[in-house]
């Protein structure tokens, strides 16, 4: 593991004064893993055929929807709480040291659930066993990534994401070389692996007086990310379900060409999610948090919405001459499929904007709530319409769930909260122990 985090809580003063060389870098790290995963499936669709690179992405897929179950969502936890103990010069050791062994423990459980998972949809045992590997992985990566962005520590998390997917790629070049087709998710889980390691967000030591003691708030933080498991699957569990869907629906090839369009759609998805997790450390120090009633926020979001639709346009536009390049196999038809899934990918990216102010102001019960009818929905549009949609079933139910929780984050993210007792007591209290902002 890396040694104790050395970033100084003066870092954590004015946030929003480096919030846009933050979101650069986070969405660099983030876009570089989104690409190598897409090189990724690439690969494994050019040496192994349609069919494995369905199963790959069903896989990868659920690797992501069972990190949605716990570790993803202590990871925003820790990218809130650790950023406000940073600002608040808090001793954190007790709080990490709980969100740490909650990931570990979930992360085993969850791991070992996927075996039979990955079994009931069509893999061999040692490819079940590799996807085992896979959740542990991406799961304990997801915590990783948030409390070192909540830490402030972007330019550490891109030299470890663009290290790592390097890492990952040349791995997987090996394994296509010797023709192992049932080894394709280890490179992956290898390089979530060494990110965990050289990443694992460690506690700031108290020393010199330099930091204070502040009432334990574990309970109030894994309350939050109990809530934000609820809001996490209702959101991002909509995308991971729809290829699940498609290879449940009409497994082999058509549910291998769907995965030719889903890989394109996730790296841009990841743009939203890059930008969402920067907003919530830069913007956890606000009492009272951020609205969109706030000129910087609302600017923020209009702003995030009106380059998510040129990029996101482009893409949808240019299909019919990269996909053929990316996939030869699969591209031609898996162009009117990826353009139905970017209308779904956008709405729900810039949803995530609203969402992360919310979070940021403590409101993950909230969040969670009023997620809960987009997904029902979501999932019942996916059922009622997979016997005539096939897989443009899934893609369907997420663009209907997603539609329902952006409107639903708009609503509550133009209201004004009241400031939450546990983000006072971290970040308003200075370390002279004085009473004031």
């Amino acid at each position: 593991m890396s040694g104790p985090d050395r970033t100084s809580p003066a870092d954590a003063s004015s946030p929003s004064a480096s919030v846009l060389l933050s979101a650069a870098l986070s969405t660099w790290g983030i876009g570089v893993q989104g690409l190598s995963r897409l090189a990724y499936t690439v690969v494994i669709g050019a040496a192994f055929g349609t069919e494995a690179l369905g199963h790959a992405s069903t896989l990868l897929s659920l690797s992501i929807f069972a990190a949605l179950l716990w570790p993803t969502a202590a990871g925003n936890t820790a990218s809130r709480f650790l950023a406000l103990a940073l600002r608040g010069r808090v001793d954190d050791r007790r709080l990490n040291r709980a969100l740490g062994a909650t990931v570990l423990g979930s992360g085993t459980v969850l791991a070992l659930a996927s075996v039979p998972v990955a079994l009931a949809l069509g893999n061999s045992l040692p490819v079940a066993l590799s996807c085992a590997w896979l959740v542990i992985g991406y799961g304990t990566y997801a915590y990783t990534r948030g409390g070192q962005l909540g830490r402030h520590r972007t330019a550490r998390v891109a030299l470890w994401d663009t290290l790592s997917a390097a890492l990952s790629l040349g791995l997987l070049v090996v394994v296509m070389v010797s023709g192992q087709g049932g080894l394709v998710l280890v490179p992956l889980s290898i390089g979530y692996t060494v990110f965990t390691v050289a990443s694992w967000p460690r506690s700031i030591p108290v020393r010199d007086g330099a930091m204070r003691v502040a009432p334990d708030v574990t309970r109030d933080a894994l309350a939050f990310a109990g809530w934000n498991v609820l809001a996490g699957v209702t959101t991002n569990g909509l995308l991971q379900l729809a290829m699940i869907t498609a290879q449940v629906v009409e497994p082999g090839t058509r549910a291998g060409i769907y995965a030719a369009a889903f890989t394109l759609a996730t790296p841009a998805s990841m743009l939203g999610q890059a930008v969402s997790q920067i907003v919530v450390p830069a913007f956890a120090h606000r009492v009272g948090g951020a609205t969109l009633r706030q000129r910087g926020p609302l600017a923020l979001f209009a702003g995030f919405a009106a380059v998510a639709a040129i990029v996101f346009g482009a893409v949808a536009w240019a299909a019919p001459w990269y996909l053929p390049f990316f996939y030869p196999a699969e591209g031609a038809e898996a162009v009117p499929l990826l353009r139905f899934l970017m209308v779904g990918v956008y709405v729900f990216s810039i949803g995530l904007v609203p969402a992360a102010f919310l979070l940021a102001s403590g409101r993950s019960r909230a969040v969670a709530l009023t997620t809960v009818s987009g997904f029902v929905l979501g999932v019942v549009t996916m059922a009622v319409a997979a016997p005539t949609w096939g897989v443009q079933a899934g893609s369907l139910g997420f663009l209907v769930g997603s539609t329902i929780n952006l409107v639903a984050a708009v609503v509550l993210a133009s209201r004004v909260a009241a400031p939450a007792a546990v983000q006072e007591s971290l970040a308003t209290t200075p370390p002279d122990g004085t009473s004031g902002h």
